[in-house]
């Protein structure tokens, strides 16, 4: 096996791997929502969230201001922040409104379009096995989701459209790591959502209790953690990342029932099975190119 192989399946590893750890830290700010800020507006914890990231990742940038002033993508890192902010606002929304893994087995669309986006128009290989990784996965979305059977409300449609809006977002920032370090897209894009979020947050503004600032403090904490390895995931190829995604809906299912008595029905533990198995399946295989090419 050439060279070339070993450090492809290199790639693919060490972008699931970042891809993993960021599921985890945005399961974690699902939870966080659930338990502290169910009584804080949305736009109001919207805020907070970006504006108080602003300070936990400016103290490790890199760039000076100067720099991103003279970006070369100006446009691109502006429209990531109006699609990334209208996709964060309307998750919060979903997340009030309906069961967390339902939540999160409609967001499983996501990682579709965006692979689909990055070959179309990225220039990305996808060869057969890893477009039947990603469409298994996707079979144990739909597993749950049942579409024409459950019923689909406004919360459904939010999340549906969450989907689409994260994806574009993901191709966005895949493109802007060409350009800038990974902190500086963190930066700019908090910076980008909370001045589109300060007037919504400002009309509906309330007194934070000390158990919403537990929570505020909590998913902006976690949301940065995961932000970081989101981008260093996407040093990768953006189908070995998009597929890791899926392995939030473990997470999120096991949140739910032990925290939330929320009892995932029989077709969603079902997909979670299927959808647990396609990313295993990917993240086996190219391990075991690995020591293969390793061996010659």
């Amino acid at each position: 096996m050439t060279v070339d192989a070993v450090t492809s399946a290199a790639a693919v590893k060490r972008s699931l791997a970042w891809m993993v750890f960021s599921c985890l830290m945005f399961a974690m700010v699902m939870v966080s929502i659930r338990l502290y800020l169910t009584d804080l507006p949305p736009p109001q914890t919207v805020f907070l969230r970006y504006f108080l990231g602003i300070f936990l990742i400016a103290p490790f940038l890199h760039s000076t201001r100067g720099e991103l002033f003279r970006s070369p993508v100006k446009k691109v890192l502006v429209l990531r922040a109006v699609l990334h902010g209208s996709a964060v606002f309307l998750w919060f929304f979903a997340v009030l409104s309906i069961p967390l893994a339902e939540v999160n087995a409609m967001l499983n669309l996501g990682p579709i379009y965006a692979t689909i986006g990055a070959a179309l128009f990225m220039g990305e290989r996808l060869r057969f096995r890893r477009i039947a990784a990603i469409c298994v996965a996707f079979i144990g979305a739909l597993i749950i989701i049942r579409p024409g059977f459950a019923e689909i409300g406004i919360g459904t449609i939010a999340v549906m459209a969450t989907a689409m809006l994260f994806a574009a977002s993901d191709l966005f920032a895949k493109q802007l790591k060409a350009h800038h370090e990974d902190n500086s897209i963190i930066l700019i894009l908090s910076v980008g959502i909370s001045i589109m979020m300060l007037l919504p947050a400002v009309a509906v503004w309330q007194t934070l209790s000390p158990q919403n600032w537990i929570g505020v403090f909590a998913i902006t904490g976690c949301a940065t953690l995961g932000h970081v390895s989101l981008m260093r995931s996407f040093s990768g190829p953006m189908w070995a990342a998009q597929t890791g995604k899926y392995i939030q809906l473990i997470f999120v299912v096991i949140f739910g029932i032990v925290l939330f008595d929320e009892i995932p029905e029989v077709p969603v533990l079902a997909g979670a099975l299927v959808v647990l198995a396609s990313v295993s399946y990917i993240a086996i295989r190219e391990g075991r190119l690995r020591k293969q090419a390793n061996l010659h």
